[in-house]
């Protein structure tokens, strides 16, 4: 049985309940570690972060129901969170999202993916690690988290727009380096 991110939420503020609260964990935990890591660069870091968000959303368990969209104010978190660590940590100038370095990106099997074959995974794989970084992070927090054009705006500080235009980009690229496992229109004949 499939709970929704709002019943959970409800039984977080309003019943205490850890379960819940450990199955929100769950979800979101991977993404959002995957997202500190592109700004730290550093496992144990990443994962103390989101950590502690996680900490602080339990101990603000009571306001849950203030927090409009929870996927974004989660992200936002872990950005703030990791950014105010890279401050105290060094002498610190804005991040530009070009620097990032996006790892731990993969692919969700679903029916569809599993009928690739594996040279084809590791082509989507090989095209999407070759991303500039801004691509590369827009893509996984679009493709991936699946989060809205207005979500990823928000988390990055960006505008819709140039969401849209990253995307863009990220999208005619992978299209051009997989042209390879396109099939050619009027060949009957496939390749295996």
């Amino acid at each position: 049985m499939h709970v929704t991110m709002e019943e959970l939420l409800y039984r977080i503020q309003f019943h205490d309940d850890q379960l819940a609260f450990k199955a929100l964990y769950q979800q979101q935990v991977f993404r959002l570690y995957q997202f500190a890591f592109a700004f730290l660069k550093q496992r144990q870091q990443a994962e103390e972060i989101v950590n502690d968000v996680f900490v602080k959303l339990w101990e603000k368990r009571r306001q849950l129901d203030k927090i409009s969209e929870i996927k974004v104010y989660l992200y936002v978190a872990v950005k703030n969170a990791a950014l105010n660590h890279l401050r105290k940590a060094t002498i610190f100038t804005e991040t530009d999202l070009d620097a990032l370095h996006v790892q731990h990106f993969r692919l969700e099997a679903d029916t569809a993916q599993l009928l690739l074959t594996h040279e084809v995974q590791q082509a989507i794989a090989a095209a999407i690690q070759q991303l500039p970084p801004k691509c590369k992070l827009i893509f996984k927090l679009v493709k991936q988290d699946e989060l809205s054009y207005k979500e990823v705006a928000g988390i990055l500080g960006i505008s819709p727009k140039t969401v849209d235009a990253q995307l863009t980009i990220a999208m005619k690229k992978l299209a051009m380096q997989l042209q390879a496992f396109a099939p050619v229109p009027g060949n009957s004949t496939q390749h295996c």
